[in-house]
C-alpha cells in the first residue's frame, strides 16, 4: 500500500469530489463534499456542487457512444472522457476557490454506454455493465488518488449494478419511525424507500425518466430544444389517454425488484418506435403523453410502499409539468424537492460517488445486496493512485 494511500486513510476528516455523467448526457455533475468518518458512522459536514454542460459537440460525441461503435473508437473515448472529466475538476476547483492539491480523493461514475444486468438477459447473454471514463487518467491529471468503475463489483456477484445510491440514501436521508420515498429523474428514473432498518431498503429503476421526453421533445422543437425545459412544451399538449394506456403496459415495469434498466430499452430506438407507430398524432400531444407516462410509471411503482412522503431529485424535478402528474397522482402524500433538504436536485448523484469512494479506499462494502440481488456484500470500484512522482 503506498504512503499516500495510508496518510489518506488515517485522515478522518476528507475533501471528496464526486463526479457524475448521468444517461442524458447533458453535462457533468460536480460536487465538492466535506467528509468525516467512514462506514456507518460517515456524515457529511458541507456540499458545494455545481453543474457544467457539455457543449453541443461534448453532448454530440457521448451521445455517439450510446450506438455500437468500433473498439478502437470506445478505447480512445474512455481517455477522452477521462480527461474531461479531469478539467471538470479543476473547474470544480476554480469555482469553489481551492487547489486541487487540497482535494484528498476523487470518486467518478463515468459515463455509461452499456447496461446488460441479469433482470436484461436472454438465453446466451452475459450479464455485464460499462461505465467509461478512465479513473487512472484524472489520477495523472490531477495528483488525486481516484475510484471509479464502482458497478462491476456487485455484477460480479450477480447483482444489477443498480442502483447504488440506496447505501448513501440510507446515511443522509432515513427518517426515524417513517417511510420516505427519493425519488431521482435523471436519464432514468430510479427510487429508494427508506425506513429505520439498511436491510429493508427497497430501491430499482422505475421507468425512462427523461430519456424518452427529450427524445420527443427534439422532435417536437425540430432540433430547437434537447429536452421539455421546465414542462413548457408539453404543458401545450394534451394526453392521448389510449397510447398512455399502451405505454403503461410495459413488462419492465411490471417486474418486480431487484430490476434495473437504461438507455438499451428506453433509448432512442424506443422513441422512433413511438413516433412512428403513432405518426397520425400531434407530436405537441406526443411529448404530453410521455410525460405523463414517466409520472404514472413513478406512482405506480410507490403506491405499496404507502410513504409518508417523497423526495424528488434530478433534472425531472424541474418540469413542472411532469411534477405537476406526480403530485396529483400521489395525493395526499407530500412531494418535495431535494434541495429542501440541502442538497441541490442536481447534484444527488455526484455527492453519491463522493461518499461511494470513501467506503471503497477503507474497504467498506456499499452496495446493499437486498436491492442489486447481488449475492452479497462488495467492496465497490477500483483505486487509481497518481504516479510516485507527480508531474502537477
Amino acid at each position: 500500500m503506498s504512503q499516500s494511500l495510508l496518510r489518506l486513510l488515517g485522515r478522518q476528516r476528507k475533501q471528496v469530489v464526486g463526479l457524475m455523467s448521468g444517461t442524458s448526457g447533458d453535462g457533468l455533475d460536480c460536487a465538492l463534499v466535506d467528509v468525516v468518518g467512514h462506514g456507518p458512522s460517515l456524515q457529511v459536514l458541507a456540499v458545494k456542487a455545481v453543474t457544467f454542460p457539455y457543449s453541443p459537440a461534448e453532448r454530440s460525441f457521448v451521445h455517439s457512444l450510446f450506438s455500437k461503435i468500433d473498439s478502437a473508437s470506445l478505447c480512445q473515448a474512455s481517455f477522452r472522457l477521462g480527461e474531461r472529466f479531469a478539467q471538470g475538476v479543476f473547474d470544480l476547483c476554480r469555482t469553489c476557490n481551492l487547489p486541487p492539491s487540497a482535494l484528498d480523493l476523487i470518486g467518478s461514475h463515468g459515463q455509461t454506454v452499456w447496461h446488460m444486468p441479469p433482470s436484461a438477459c436472454g438465453p446466451g447473454d452475459t450479464p455485464s455493465t460499462l461505465q467509461i471514463g478512465e479513473p487512472a487518467v484524472l489520477a495523472a491529471r490531477t495528483g488525486v488518488i481516484t475510484v471509479g468503475d464502482f458497478r462491476v463489483a456487485d455484477v460480479a456477484l450477480g447483482g444489477e449494478g443498480a442502483p447504488l445510491v440506496p447505501y448513501c440514501d440510507h446515511l443522509l436521508f432515513r427518517w426515524p419511525g417513517h417511510t420516505r420515498a427519493l425519488q431521482n429523474i435523471g436519464g432514468i428514473a430510479n427510487v429508494t424507500v427508506l425506513s429505520d432498518d439498511i436491510e429493508r431498503v427497497v430501491a430499482f429503476d422505475n421507468g425512462p425518466g427523461n430519456m424518452l421526453i427529450d427524445a420527443v421533445a427534439q422532435v417536437v422543437s425540430q432540433g430547437t430544444h434537447n429536452m421539455d425545459l421546465n414542462g413548457e412544451l408539453s404543458a401545450r399538449g394534451r394526453v392521448l389517454e389510449s397510447v398512455l394506456a399502451e405505454l403503461l403496459d410495459d413488462a419492465y415495469l411490471r417486474a418486480k425488484p431487484p430490476k434495473s434498466t437504461g438507455r438499451e430499452r428506453y433509448g432512442q430506438s424506443f422513441a422512433n418506435a413511438l413516433l412512428a407507430r403513432h405518426a397520425r398524432h400531434n407530436t405537441v400531444d406526443l411529448l404530453a403523453t410521455v410525460v405523463a407516462f414517466t409520472a404514472h410509471a413513478i406512482a405506480d411503482s410507490l403506491r405499496p410502499f404507502f410513504p409518508d412522503e417523497l423526495v424528488v431529485s434530478g433534472g425531472g424535478a424541474h418540469n413542472h409539468t411532469l411534477m405537476a402528474h406526480v403530485e396529483r397522482l400521489l395525493a395526499p402524500v407530500p412531494v418535495r424537492k431535494l434541495d429542501a433538504m440541502g442538497i441541490d436536485v442536481d447534484n444527488k448523484e455526484a455527492v453519491a460517488f463522493a461518499l461511494l469512494a470513501v467506503q471503497t479506499i477503507h474497504g467498506e462494502a456499499a452496495n446493499l445486496p437486498s436491492v442489486t440481488g447481488a449475492r452479497g456484500p462488495a467492496v465497490l470500484g477500483k483505486i487509481c493512485q497518481p504516479p510516485p512522482i507527480w508531474p502537477g
